[in-house]
């Protein structure tokens, strides 16, 4: 009876797919900050490694290809090395990805896809005397480009799992701060101030096709 069962998810692998139609996707990632935010300030010192999950919607074109969008949320530790009681750090990433399936039936399917979008990191330092987060600093920018690639273990027809990276390339074009919640300061970075930054994410994605 065992054997049969395990015999039985390769072959529902096998069974041929509808072509078209939509796929949602949940990720897991590790975020591995790289490069800097402005001038001489590291992305791993200001920032940090993040945590991310994320969400994915693709609708297939075809059997092999497919257009979709993201939605990604970092939980990063923050700025290191200041007197503080606590820093935290966000980083939200949208956008889109144009993806293609070298193998979409197959029980191994890899697959490798491109996209760009947009940026937004925060960090927070927490002084708890004041009971409150100050301060703020928010910087934005678009990601001029990303590629990532993966393996599909596809367990049914529908639903396949497996592991994948990504590699990003962003840059911060915008700058704001706050203190207690007030702004302060908000504005452009300067265009000889402007450096490019990496996020190098290995993660587990899990996809259902409806």
């Amino acid at each position: 009876m065992l054997s049969l069962l395990l015999w039985g998810v390769p072959a529902a692998a096998q069974e041929p797919s509808s072509g078209s139609g939509i796929a949602l996707g949940v990720r897991g990632a590790y975020g591995i900050a790289l490069g800097k935010v402005f001038d001489d300030q590291k992305l791993s010192f200001l920032v940090g490694n993040t945590v991310a999950p994320q969400v994915d919607l693709a609708y297939f074109l075809s059997r092999q290809l497919s257009l979709g969008a993201y939605f990604q949320y970092g939980f990063a530790r923050g700025v290191q090395g200041i007197v503080a009681d606590e820093t935290s750090g966000r980083v939200l990433r949208f956008g889109f990805d144009l993806d293609y399936h070298f193998t979409p039936e197959a029980f191994v399917a890899p697959w490798v896809g491109v996209g760009m979008g947009y940026e937004v990191a925060s960090v927070d330092v927490d002084f708890l005397q004041f009971d409150e987060s100050v301060p703020t600093a928010e910087y934005k920018g678009i990601e001029w480009g990303h590629a990532h690639f993966g393996v599909d273990f596809q367990l049914t027809r529908s639903f396949a799992v497996g592991p994948y990276v990504t590699a990003t390339l962003g840059q911060y074009t915008k700058y704001a701060g706050r203190v207690l919640d007030q702004p302060i300061e908000e504005g452009d970075i300067s265009g000889d101030s402007r450096a490019f930054h990496f996020w190098i994410q290995p993660g587990v994605r899990v996809q259902f096709r409806l």
